[in-house]
């Protein structure tokens, strides 16, 4: 169901309303724990959301990955049981939602994008991702399957670095930081592109450049819709309660990446838009190129048209036309008129 037939659908029911508003069809959801506390570790999957209770109400670490928002029953156990506010989970179902931070007594939601660029499409592929903290507890709720995430999974599998040995918080710090990496990672790419797009406009400014240009430039202005809030976001997370000193210290780490991706970003946009005007000032050399040349042609053939109508006239009484010599003598100049605007005309520079 397209997004404009849920948001119809959604019409007129009140506030908390549980219902997917997507560009796509909702995928089926599937659950996975990962359940962690120095060396004990377990992962698995669970066919029903009430199986995390046993781990939730632990004291380790557990992080639920939610993939596909089908089951509405899944986030209405969240609601319920987790006391996250209806208004807050209608949010996360609502996947054109704009990314953000809540922040509440006992818990933190908050929404944003993971990006992919596509460049055979030349468009940004996003796919919204929310996060809830509550206590020890996280939850990572996706649109489908497939994310940024492994590297967080790897490093908790394999006992890399401190992650294992660490609050929740420490886990948060690490998925924010694979979502950032991956804004980099894509921001750095689109800015490569921009610049071999820049090198093909001074060989060839055709019409494939220009449109090139407009893709990239739209581009630029959505990634900057989904990157600007993300500051804010971190700033909004290291103030609250359910971060500790330790991994505030590493958020700060997150948040001049964003910065860089920030300014990563804003180059893209100024590059693409200087590459229009580059653009169209190279077209609008080459057209005055070709009037030139047009002006010139048509210049020194003025004076020529004017001597060639001149004995073009039908009248009986010229007295050149008598004349043996007169044709050779029209002819000489013609071409003398001819070589001298042209010397005139390179003397001046004019080409």
């Amino acid at each position: 169901m397209s997004k404009e037939r849920e948001m119809v659908k959604k019409k007129g029911l009140p506030p908390g309303s549980l219902v997917y508003v997507g560009d796509e069809e909702a995928s089926t959801t599937k659950i996975s724990i990962i359940d962690y506390l120095g060396e004990n570790l377990v992962e698995r999957k669970v066919d029903q959301v009430e199986d995390i209770l046993p781990y939730t109400d632990s004291q380790s670490v557990t992080w639920v990955n939610i993939e596909g928002l089908d089951d509405i029953n899944v986030f209405k156990f969240i609601r319920d049981e987790y006391g996250v506010h209806p208004l807050l989970i209608e949010d996360i179902l609502n996947t054109e939602h704009r990314p953000k931070i809540n922040i509440l007594n006992d818990y933190v939601v908050m929404i944003l994008k993971m990006v992919w660029f596509n460049k055979e499409e030349v468009e940004i592929e996003e796919e919204q991702i929310s996060i809830i903290i509550k206590d020890q507890t996280i939850f990572t709720i996706q649109e489908r399957e497939g994310d940024v995430l492994e590297p967080v999974r790897k490093a908790i599998r394999q006992n890399l670095g401190r992650i294992r040995n660490m609050s929740a918080g420490y886990l948060v710090y690490s998925i924010l930081d694979a979502i950032v990496d991956q804004y980099l990672i894509e921001s750095e790419r689109i800015s490569s592109d921009i610049e071999q797009i820049e090198e093909d406009m001074v060989m060839n400014p055709d019409q494939t450049v220009l449109q090139q240009i407009y893709y990239y430039k739209n581009i630029g202005m959505h990634l900057r819709k989904i990157v600007w809030p993300v500051k804010e976001i971190i700033t909004g997370l290291e103030k609250t309660k359910v971060i500790d000193l330790n991994t505030g210290f590493y958020l700060k780490d997150v948040s001049d990446h964003i910065i860089h991706v920030m300014d990563t970003v804003e180059m893209t946009r100024t590059m693409a838009a200087n590459l229009l005007d580059v653009y169209f000032s190279s077209v609008s050399n080459k057209m005055n190129e070709v009037m030139k040349v047009l002006t010139i042609v048509s210049t020194i053939f003025i004076p020529l048209t004017f001597i060639a109508g001149i004995y073009g006239m039908n009248f009986m009484y010229m007295p050149e036309l008598d004349e043996p010599m007169a044709y050779p003598v029209v002819w000489g100049l013609m071409i003398a008129m001819t070589l001298g605007m042209i010397l005139y005309f390179k003397r001046k520079r004019w080409f």
